[in-house]
């Protein structure tokens, strides 16, 4: 799979997914007008290599900020990952914070919540 990028904008996050070495990551600020239209290419990636995913696979959060039109498309997204432990292959999903962020924190405690994957909190300085 040829990866797919998309550059850091004022109002949108870097988005890289990687599914040759099984590496997502999103980073930055996510803003977008529309974060269904935002999200599309990442999400249409996601379900290609869920049908043929690597033995690990690492999804890395690290936001500052995020709206909640953002934060619903991230859930489902990192939703089509949720099944694969099931069927054998390891995910690990982090969520990168600065440590003095509380409302990033708690966002990240409440995604936390409703993804059936574990969340590994890493505390940023």
């Amino acid at each position: 799979m040829e990866t797919l990028r998309i550059e850091k904008r004022i109002d949108s996050p870097l988005v890289i997914a990687d599914g040759e070495s099984g590496l997502f990551e999103v980073s930055g600020k996510s803003l977008p007008e529309d974060a269904v239209e935002f999200y599309k290419p990442l999400e249409k990636y996601v379900l290609e290599y869920v049908k043929s995913p690597k033995s690990k696979t690492v999804i890395n959060l690290k936001l500052e900020y995020l709206n909640t039109s953002s934060s619903k498309k991230l859930l489902d997204i990192v939703g089509y990952f949720e099944k694969l432990p099931a069927q054998g292959y390891e995910v690990e999903l982090y969520w990168y914070f600065h440590e003095d962020d509380q409302d990033m924190i708690d966002e990240g405690n409440e995604f936390a919540h409703m993804t059936t994957l574990k969340v590994n909190f890493v505390a940023e300085i």
